[in-house]
């Protein structure tokens, strides 16, 4: 079965879809934001890098299994052109751990390309961060 493919105006449309995706546990349109390319990525909390639509697919499945994400998003910098739009934020998951309900904060990027159909996501990476690394931080000077 053919899927439809999905077409948004702006790079901030693709972001939405994607953090309700998440939310909702909808695989299938969480996979169709994404590029057509197969060098798309997605680097895990634990630092696992996944690159193509069956990897990326299958890992998004496994973290899924058990239905939709409570995640929240904050603190969004975004920096685009006319073809590519970079975007840092602050993903809030609450999980259930031992103790009850808590809070994981990760800091995330995620890279849309503009193409022939509209925007689409061809990057996601979310690292753990404190609490204290949450918010904006003013630049200082680069040291790389």
């Amino acid at each position: 079965m053919i899927q439809k493919q999905l077409m948004f105006a702006t790079a901030d449309a693709v972001e939405e879809a994607l953090y309700e995706a998440l939310e909702s546990g909808d695989i299938e349109t969480l996979m169709q934001l994404w590029c057509e390319d197969e060098d798309i990525v997605c680097v895990h909390p634990s630092g696992h890098r996944v690159s193509g639509h069956a990897g990326i697919r299958a890992s998004m499945d496994d973290i899924l299994e058990s239905g939709g994400l409570d995640i929240r998003i904050s603190d969004i910098q975004i920096h685009q052109s006319a073809t590519i739009a970079v975007h840092h934020l602050t993903e809030r998951i609450t999980v259930q751990g031992e103790q009850g309900p808590q809070l994981v904060l990760l800091a995330a990027t995620n890279i849309f390309l503009k193409g022939p159909t509209g925007w689409q996501l061809y990057l996601h990476q979310a690292t753990p961060i404190s609490a204290e690394e949450s918010s904006p931080q003013v630049p200082g000077p680069i040291l790389h």
